[in-house]
């Protein structure tokens, strides 16, 4: 199911907001779950707590925290997110985009702009999602999208998922060198014997530790640092 949050703090263009967003992804057959907010600090409340969100609809000029401010903050915890801002200031446009924010939809056209960029980023993310690890075996069949995977530990003779999408870890009778092979080699790396992370989730790297996404803190094999910040520079260059 799609995962949006919409912050507005005005009460009136919120309900506005959720209710033609609601409106336009339901003809395409789409029905979301939408969290609404009036703050991007409760939103933020709402990430440290577990929250996933794929698409964000975000104000830009609020009190407190400006929409500009939460998305990058946002951008750090769900790198994989999309992000609209809606606004009626014009004037952040050019900030915006370097913050490679989605779409741009000024309040004053949201019924002629909204329907279209809602519906691109639904395509936009239903692609990412059939980017998956299959867990096939005879009691389940599940199917993870990698986007979701923070990392893997091994635990005894199973692989276990920690995932950005939910608190409970997923566990894989199948050890974790099996389980990278099907991974996207660009992606994923090990960092100790016991523990593979996704390079999407890697926030930077603090002396032994790799920081991610939601704030985890693994520690890296001193014999491995050197390979990890290698890959991850790729990473992040790839992405530039």
């Amino acid at each position: 199911m799609l995962q949006i949050a919409i912050c507005d703090d005005e009460p009136l263009s919120l309900t506005n907001i959720e209710s033609e967003t609601r409106r336009c992804l339901e003809k395409q057959h789409i029905f979301p779950m939408i969290s609404a907010f009036t703050s991007g600090t409760h939103l933020l409340y709402a990430l440290e707590d577990g929250a996933f969100f794929d698409l964000l609809l975000l104000d830009i000029e609020m009190p407190e925290m400006s929409g500009m401010e939460l998305a990058r903050q946002v951008h750090q915890k769900l790198p994989q997110a999309l992000i609209i801002f809606v606004t009626a200031y014009f004037k952040y446009a050019v900030d915006a985009y370097e913050l490679n924010i989605f779409r741009y939809i000024p309040k004053n056209q949201l019924s002629a702009r909204l329907k279209h960029a809602v519906t691109d980023a639904a395509a936009v993310l239903e692609t990412q999602d059939t980017q998956s690890y299959l867990i096939s075996s005879q009691s389940r069949m599940e199917r993870i999208p990698l986007k979701h995977i923070l990392y893997l530990v091994r635990e005894g003779k199973n692989g276990v998922f920690y995932l950005s999408s939910q608190k409970e870890p997923v566990r894989l009778r199948k050890s974790l060198a099996e389980i990278y092979a099907e991974l996207p080699e660009d992606e994923f790396v090990f960092i100790d014997r016991g523990c593979i992370v996704n390079l999407h989730h890697v926030s930077g790297i603090v002396q032994s530790d790799c920081v991610l996404t939601d704030s985890s803190r693994l520690l890296v094999a001193q014999s491995r640092l050197a390979e990890l910040k290698r890959r991850l520079n790729l990473f992040w260059c790839s992405k530039m």
